[in-house]
């Protein structure tokens, strides 16, 4: 049993989960007797719009609001900052730098399952982030999953040296795949 179980594994299965969704979607909707206004809104997300953009919310207003939940991380207040990143999660639904920064506030109480499944989809936004594969490595690490956090951290050694992490990521990386292919190692 993974951290990572009931994640698609397969392009299939994610197409069939996101068939399903639309499908009981549509029968749902019908059912919800939306205003016009309502309905707009539902097909303009549908066309790909983000609420941000519906709502003609800048992006510096909502870089403003990555800041303060940044700074809530670095002041110890996780339920705060996720709080915060969780509303400027659903205005923006593909900012891959607010979902991370959620997954670290699970990481850093020690929801690694959580936080795991999050650095996943941070990183199928962001697949050359060595920084997410890191953390993930670190996440199934902790859940005692050594061969798998020995993959990401090798990645996180890779990616650093093609340029998309920095030199104290990889450092890191190299650190804890050490500690996982020692003989007889086990995580701590």
């Amino acid at each position: 049993m993974s951290i990572l179980d009931g994640l698609p594994s397969t392009e299939a299965e994610l197409k069939d989960a996101l068939e399903i969704g639309d499908k009981v979607f549509a029968r749902a909707l019908p059912r919800l007797n939306l205003t016009p206004k309502q309905q707009s809104v539902i097909d303009l997300v549908r066309e790909g719009m983000s609420l941000a953009d519906i709502m003609d919310i800048t992006q510096q207003e909502r870089d403003a609001m990555f800041v303060q939940g940044a700074r809530m991380i670095q002041h110890g207040e996780l339920q705060k900052a996720r709080d915060v990143l969780s509303l400027l999660h659903v205005l923006e639904p593909l900012d891959a730098k607010v979902i991370y920064a959620i997954a670290m506030t699970y990481q850093l109480e020690g929801d690694v399952a959580h936080a795991a499944k999050l650095y996943v989809q941070f990183l199928s936004l962001n697949a050359t982030n060595a920084e997410g594969y890191l953390r993930l490595g670190e996440c199934l690490l902790a859940a005692k999953e050594t061969d798998e956090a020995a993959s990401c951290f090798r990645t996180a050694k890779a990616e650093s040296d093609r340029g998309n992490g920095t030199p104290e990521t990889r450092a890191r990386a190299a650190q804890l795949l050490a500690l996982v292919e020692k003989p007889g190692a086990t995580a701590s």
